[in-house]
């Protein structure tokens, strides 16, 4: 009779120590889309000790949680907005864990900004000044925005650049949305020279080097200074600085004939005499 006793004790304190069975908390939301940081995500729920955690496409998003009556209610701890789309809403009490998939809103709009892009960001005229641009507008959570003005999110069109080198910028504020024209290849090398008595050298000058355009052509182009001295040849380098080019040549009592060289394009052949 004791052992029947004993063991009527012991599954009565065996099912009392059993853990309740918890069973899934009840949405009230309509349709699972929620606009925040306004709206407050509802549940039903007889149980306590909830955990919750809203994870969106980019990050978790902090919440609060605060019981009620009939179950507990989930807020923003930051009462910022959000980047709006599909999300999954977690909620865990001790081991049990529940999903729930729900929609983020904005319940106000943000600041806005608009977003410019061309391609390619650098063009020349030596092969095409054409450049696609596309346009967007984005509000402060980073979600695209919808222009008033058009039933597309993004606008598209082809732009023909005026041939004129620099920095230029599509939005006037923002130095990331900059592009560039370069100047393109020299259509001609005027090349001069010049004698030093006092250092018995000659100063030869290519340049001003101009595209077709009239653009003054890249810094760091390089100049070929190809020279003679009717039994030897000679070849000089120098790179383009705003245009010009530079070398000294020793003139040892020779006479030289020399032309300037950049890329396919050819000066004019001149003489180097001492006098």
């Amino acid at each position: 009779m004791r052992t029947v006793v004993l063991h009527i004790i012991f599954i009565v304190l065996f099912i009392a120590c059993q853990s309740k069975k918890v069973n899934r908390p009840v949405l009230l939301n309509s349709s699972g889309v929620i606009s925040l940081p306004a709206e407050k995500i509802v549940f039903t729920s007889e149980h306590k000790n909830w955990n919750a955690s809203l994870l969106s496409f980019t990050q978790p998003i902090p919440l609060q949680l605060e019981y009620n009556r009939d179950g507990f209610a989930l807020s923003l701890q930051n009462k910022f907005g959000v980047t709006e789309g599909p999300a999954q809403l977690v909620l865990y009490n001790d081991d049990d864990c529940f999903y729930y998939d729900i929609y983020l809103l904005n319940s106000k709009g943000g600041s806005i900004a608009d977003k410019d892009y061309r391609s390619p960001k650098t063009v020349n005229p030596d092969s095409s000044l054409l450049q696609q641009r596309i346009v967007h507008s984005i509000d402060q959570w980073r979600n695209i925005m919808k222009p008033s003005s058009s039933s597309d999110y993004f606008h598209e069109e082809w732009l023909t650049l005026q041939p004129v080198a620099g920095t230029f910028r599509a939005l006037k504020d923002e130095p990331v949305s900059a592009f560039y024209v370069q100047p393109g290849s020299a259509v001609a090398v005027p090349v001069q020279a010049e004698f030093n008595k006092e250092e018995q050298v000659f100063i030869v000058t290519a340049g001003p080097l101009k595209d077709k355009h009239k653009n003054t052509v890249a810094n760091g182009t390089a100049v070929a200074f190809l020279y003679n001295d009717g039994a030897m040849n000679y070849r000089m380098e120098a790179s383009v600085v705003n245009g010009i080019a530079t070398i000294t040549i020793p003139s040892l009592n020779k006479m030289y004939t020399l032309c300037a060289k950049v890329n396919e394009t050819v000066s004019p052949t001149i003489q180097l005499i001492s006098r």
